[in-house]
């Protein structure tokens, strides 16, 4: 077993998906050596495969990641702009609008592919990795152990390497075993459903707006994405959530029925739907951890909160949570101070609890009421409906969505 002792404070991050390369990007510079663990291979983080999943991103979003140089890498043509948000029930004849309240020429939101996110951050890195010689990958490798020590731990590899860090920070999504391996208990609820998410074509506008349609069975969405083709046809993010059975009698379906089937589901709404692209399935289940730190050790990204993505808040928590631990880190280091101090961790845990719990259990009202089918849960939601058409509760909402 070799033992690589670095003189420098070593920072361990775990995961090298979009949240794992965000943490690496934000402290790379400041003075630590960072070292970073993922047992995919190089070539699948560097050139990551189109997964279905459009992340949607907030403004206060978008501005940390130009402040962390990821924005700036993402092409214009990957990028759509959200003008608007419209929740309806079942019938389509009670919804709520969202941003109906600003300028025309303003946006709420943008939408970027998971993959072009995570590609993005991985050019961006390999330049900070040249420019600052701070960081060193480790793939094809994951951690097996953490033992802690008065002011550092050691991180086992399954390949036999052992990891000096003052820091420990996990963000190996929301089913992270070393958050497991700590014995930090977590709150895992099961939706008992999946998502499916495909992109596809359409006749009619979607207008800039992202659609949220519950109906009674099943929920659709339907993000926008590019505005046309040369074809006049639009194409939009489309999402499914049944249970699991559903679903799969979905993916059984041949492209001509499964088109027939979603622009009937849409109540032809958009017209006629034809998928562009493969479909994926993902089984909804959030988690929210008892607490976000312990010993020498911080939990950020899906391994710290694991949002129903109904909200589409999961990414903005992921930087809102790198934002927060950074500037942290970076005050208790230019104070020459412990950057893994109890007192530290337990700010960050307060403060990123503080910024996701409501938001968090809002998301659980919210699908209580709209996807249950008592008699009751259908009286409530169309109550919540007609309260969400109300101009201050719209500007609310919409405040939510264009800054959180």
């Amino acid at each position: 077993m070799s033992l690589e002792h670095l003189k420098e404070t070593s920072i361990v991050i775990v995961g090298a998906g979009p949240a794992g390369l965000a943490m690496a990007i934000a402290l790379s510079g400041m003075g630590f050596r960072i070292n970073v663990i993922d047992p995919k291979i190089e070539k699948d983080i560097k050139n990551p495969s189109y997964d279905g999943r459009e992340i949607a991103l907030t403004h206060q979003s978008k501005l940390y990641m130009e402040k962390l140089g990821i924005w700036q890498d993402i092409p214009e043509k990957s990028i759509s702009y959200i003008k608007k948000a419209k929740i309806l029930d079942d019938d389509s004849t009670e919804s709520i609008l969202i941003g109906d309240l600003i300028g025309k020429d303003s946006e709420i939101g943008f939408l970027v592919s998971n993959n072009v996110i995570r590609k993005s951050s991985y050019d961006t890195l390999l330049i900070l990795q040249e420019k600052n010689k701070d960081i060193k990958f480790f793939f094809e490798d994951e951690v097996t152990d953490v033992r802690n020590f008065d002011d550092f731990s050691k991180v086992e590899l399954k390949s036999g390497k052992m990891l000096e860090a003052k820091l420990v920070i996990s963000s190996d999504s929301r089913f992270s075993k070393i958050r497991t391996l700590l014995g930090i208990p977590s709150e895992m609820f099961d939706f008992g459903r999946d998502m499916l998410v495909c992109s596809m074509k359409h006749s009619k506008t979607h207008d800039q707006t992202a659609w949220e349609w519950f109906t009674y069975g099943y929920t659709l969405a339907l993000l926008p994405m590019r505005e046309g083709f040369i074809d006049g046809q639009y194409e939009s993010s489309v999402i499914v959530t049944m249970n699991k059975q559903e679903i799969n009698n979905l993916l059984s379906l041949d492209k001509q029925r499964f088109n027939e089937e979603i622009t009937k589901k849409f109540k032809n709404f958009f017209g006629d739907m034809v998928l562009t692209g493969p479909c994926y399935a993902y089984p909804l289940i959030s988690v929210y951890p008892k607490k976000f730190v312990s010993e020498r050790y911080a939990l950020i990204g899906d391994a710290a909160v694991g949002m129903h993505p109904v909200t589409a808040h999961g990414y903005n928590f992921v930087l809102k949570g790198i934002k927060t631990l950074t500037e942290l880190i970076d005050e208790a280091w230019q104070a020459k101070e412990d950057i893994a101090s109890d007192s530290l961790l337990n700010k960050y845990n307060r403060k990123h609890r503080a910024a996701t719990k409501p938001l968090y259990l809002f998301t659980k009202f919210i699908l209580a009421i709209f996807t249950k089918e008592v008699p009751s849960a259908k009286k409530i939601r169309k109550i919540f409906i007609k309260l969400g058409r109300l101009p201050f509760i719209q500007k609310t909402f919409t405040k939510l969505l264009m800054k959180e």
